[in-house]
């Protein structure tokens, strides 16, 4: 038999499927768009939790077409999702109200969110789940609901105990509702249904608990060898490292990939929103092709800028005052446009610095992931500002990181050695440009310079 496995990832817009054949190569791809978010003035954002099961029914049902007509049998699956996104149910799985989103206002965490939900509907029995545990349970067709570690950190399971924390608890029985059992990833939770293989055309699936998107697109990259970094440059920036160890602070936390390796980093609000910012109201009708090879040919720009979007920061500075800085005028937009690339590249190593000496070894590769990686000469400047060499890689993604989990917890033993033995996509790898690695060594210094009112005194002094 020639097994398949199959990774879902439920983002905020679509599911999408994947499938790897036994040897790790990806055969098969799905997806399926969700239900709109709604927002409202009162700073609510939902979703109707049923269009998750709609699109992971449809998906699972394309990707296993496929796999049939490749002589390919799916054995195992694994859900990613979006970290902080949850469903209240009644006990028998109805929900009570929309899905509250990672964003939603109500309250400042998941849980507490619930408890506003729960006290909404008047709701003196509930059930308390994130988007894997209520498909898996629709999967499965079992009330016995499980979760990650990794999906219920920001509701408030604690990685050491590894279980709920105490506060999670009185939050949970004050508002009436119960909260899920708490696994590893990795861990076998559920099997899909007789039921419901037949309703979809599939196999009764053995299900892996899984982890967030951000973690599972890290491991897609290569990112669960100790010491490797990931960049991921797409709408935002995401660093990630792999430690030995906890390393948390403001704008940054670690999940933890059993049994004893750390996913540590944080999320910045400068990435690819800073340039398609600066290109909406570009004077210049520049492709995107020209606009780098412009910058090329400009080389280092005429001054230092933190290129943020809107009002305050994630990470590496963690405060909510912070606004675009510049050392300077532009002298003309192909210069602005170089300072965005650099600007964001000086950002990147600060992060990296800062997971440095709060304790991650980062001296292994350095990954980058996301749309950012097909800009050459954006990963060109960062390897310069970095002074090391940067793996541009396109074959990542959440989907492929969740079907990695499925095949490494079917080989069985521990999950993150089993991961490290598979393969992940080549890349292409940028070194620094000795030619303009002392301009822009000295740049950075000026750059650090810049935000030094907004670091903070957890950060460099």
């Amino acid at each position: 038999m020639n097994k398949g496995f199959i990774g879902v990832d439920l983002a905020t817009e679509s599911a999408r499927a994947l499938l790897l054949n036994e040897s790790g190569e990806i055969v098969g791809r799905s997806n399926a768009s969700l239900a709109s978010v709604q927002r409202t003035d009162d700073v609510r954002l939902t979703q109707d939790p049923q269009s998750w099961l709609e699109a992971v029914g449809k998906v699972l049902s394309q990707i296993c077409a496929i796999a049939r007509d490749q002589s390919i049998t799916p054995v195992a699956m694994t859900i990613s999702a979006t970290s902080g996104t949850f469903v209240l149910t009644d006990l028998s799985g109805v929900p009570i109200a929309p899905a509250a989103m990672y964003n939603d206002g109500r309250a400042p965490s998941p849980i507490e969110r619930a408890l506003v939900i729960a006290r909404e509907n008047n709701a003196s029995q509930s059930v308390f789940m994130h988007v894997p545990e209520f498909v898996v349970a629709w999967l499965s067709q079992s009330r016995d609901i499980t979760t990650d570690w990794s999906h219920g950190m920001k509701s408030g399971v604690d990685l050491h105990s590894k279980t709920w924390s105490e506060k999670s608890r009185d939050v949970a029985r004050s508002g009436g509702f119960s909260l899920p059992e708490v696994v590893a990833p990795g861990v076998k939770i559920a099997t899909v249904s007789q039921n419901r293989a037949n309703q979809l055309s599939i196999p009764m699936l053995t299900i892996y608990a899984g982890m967030t998107d951000g973690c599972t697109g890290q491991i897609s990259a290569g990112g669960a060898v100790m010491g490797s970094a990931v960049t991921t440059l797409g709408t935002t920036l995401v660093l990630k490292v792999v430690a030995e160890k906890e390393i948390t602070g403001p704008g940054y936390y670690s999940h933890l990939l059993p049994t004893n390796r750390w996913l540590g980093g944080g999320a910045s609000n400068l990435g690819g929103i800073s340039l398609s910012t600066f290109l909406s109201t570009a004077r210049s009708n520049f492709s995107l092709q020209e606009w780098d090879e412009k910058a090329v040919a400009h080389g280092p720009a005429s001054f230092v800028t933190y290129p943020l979007v809107g009002k305050g920061e994630r990470f590496p500075i963690a405060s909510k005052e912070l606004i675009s800085l510049a050392s300077n005028k532009p002298l003309d937009e192909i210069d602005q446009f170089r300072a965005i690339l650099e600007g964001i590249g000086f950002a990147e190593r600060y992060g990296y610095e800062i997971l440095s000496s709060a304790g991650a070894d980062t001296s292994g590769e350095l990954t980058t992931v996301g749309g950012g990686a097909r800009s050459a000469i954006w990963c060109a400047i960062r390897a310069t500002i970095l002074n090391r060499a940067v793996i541009a890689r396109s074959g990542s993604g959440s989907d492929l990181g969740a079907a990695m989990i499925a095949m490494a917890s079917d080989v069985g033993g521990d999950l993150a050695q089993a991961l490290d033995a598979m393969k992940t996509s080549e890349g292409k790898i940028f070194s620094p440009n000795e030619t303009e690695r002392n301009i822009l060594e000295e740049k950075y210094q000026s750059f650090v310079e810049l935000i030094s009112a907004f670091r903070g005194g957890n950060l460099f002094s």
